[in-house]
């Protein structure tokens, strides 16, 4: 499981070179082709459980980031909260090679 530190890390990465979608209405709209879905603490019940089905069913990764909304909005450079964001594009960034390495 990866933690906060870690999360950030890998958003700094892509939010350089890659694309990131947030907002709740966009994620699960633009969920198809997502690379991984990160959710705050905040996201309400219903709607993480919602993503947590859809997220199975198409086989992408969904990471707990354990901070608020607010807390994700900064990680991202952001001055407004972010409750649930899906990394579309990783700009060249190997995901599968960064979860291995934070396993460690």
């Amino acid at each position: 499981m990866l933690n906060r530190s870690q999360i950030e890390a890998l958003l700094g990465q892509v939010a350089k070179k890659g694309k990131i979608v947030y907002g709740t209405n966009e994620v699960m709209e633009e969920l198809k082709g997502s690379k991984a879905v990160i959710v705050s603490t905040s996201l309400k019940p219903e709607i993480r459980q919602k993503l947590i089905r859809d997220c199975k069913k198409n086989s992408i990764p969904l990471i707990e980031y354990g901070g608020s909304s607010i807390d994700l909005g900064r990680a991202l450079g952001k001055n407004f909260r972010v409750s649930v964001l899906s990394i579309k594009s990783t700009g060249g960034l190997d995901l599968k090679e960064f979860f291995s390495e934070a396993k460690s």
